[in-house]
């Protein structure tokens, strides 16, 4: 049997927000599929950071900010990039300056070049913002270029160095003998594995890639996996404790043929494992004081 090639193989990309929980996971993955990754640092222990990713001649740091226009553009054609994955953290209630300055970098690099920027939705149950907008127009910006939009629930997995996440605060109240965390609310809302999110990234870039003519795809990705805090919160527990978790029904349809990969029971066992060996006073990150505890 004959395997086609990879579509990254030996490609350049550049990943804004490579440190980040999701960043993380698509910068493994493109290195898993043979593509050399550009990650944007802003500092140098974020670089450390991106410096474990260590593949010999296939990992390189560039210090500065999404929002910096002529960086971004730099970056692109020293290192003849040949796709973007915009993923540097923003609040989901504030417009996005890095992503207007990403796209406009491409555009003046070399406008067939693919932008995949990720984007949670709301995260407070779906309400809007305090101003009442979506703030859609930052998170995409019009221009002709091929951008995808990918949008999920809530991430969780190895790697969520944010303590209030439902499933962070759960498995890290437990390593502190505190079984029940505090609940933000019950409204029901899709939960995506990280490494799974960073698969789906991924294919809208290939997506991409064939259809350049497609200048904005905005497309939602949706497990299946919905939950409350209070009934993911439990699950947890049950993952925690080695016993079987409460079953999911079938993945609906999803765009690109995605559905995900790994199954709720091992997310969860698995989640639970990297916070057993990692959790500690490095791993804490305070949520911020404008942020909700939901946001990923």
């Amino acid at each position: 049997m004959t395997h086609e090639p990879s579509p990254w193989a030996g490609r350049r990309v550049l990943v804004t927000g490579c440190t980040g929980f999701l960043g993380s996971a698509v910068t493994g993955e493109l290195l898993a599929a043979g593509a050399g990754v550009v990650g944007l640092v802003r500092d140098r222990a974020a670089a450390e950071r991106f410096a474990r990713h260590a593949v010999t001649g296939r990992v390189w740091a560039i210090h500065g900010r999404a929002e910096d226009l002529f960086r971004i553009h730099s970056a692109l054609a020293v290192h003849e990039v040949g796709a973007v994955f915009h993923l540097a953290a923003t609040n989901p209630h504030r417009p996005d300056p890095g992503a207007a300055a990403v796209v406009e970098a491409v555009r003046r690099y070399d406008p067939r070049t693919p932008v995949v920027i990720a984007r949670l939705e709301l995260a407070s149950g779906g309400r809007q913002p305090p101003d009442g907008r979506t703030h859609q127009g930052a998170d995409a910006p019009r221009s002709p270029i091929p951008v995808g939009v990918a949008r999920f629930g809530e991430l969780f997995g190895p790697g969520d160095r944010k303590t209030f996440p439902i499933v962070s605060a759960t498995v890290l109240g437990l390593l502190a003998g505190n079984p029940t965390p505090p609940s933000a609310g019950d409204t029901p809302r899709d939960f995506v594995h990280v490494t799974d999110a960073a698969r789906a990234c991924l294919l809208l870039a290939e997506h991409l890639m064939v259809r350049p003519d497609a200048q904005r795809k905005d497309v939602t990705f949706r497990s299946g996996w919905v939950f409350t805090d209070r009934a993911m919160a439990a699950a947890v527990r049950e993952a925690f404790a080695g016993r079987a978790v409460p079953p999911t029904g079938p993945s609906p349809a999803n765009p690109l043929g995605w559905s995900p990969a790994t199954t709720f029971a091992d997310a969860l066992a698995e989640t639970a494992a990297w916070y057993r060996k990692s959790a500690g006073p490095r791993l804490a990150e305070p949520a911020p004081a404008d942020a909700p505890r939901r946001a990923a």
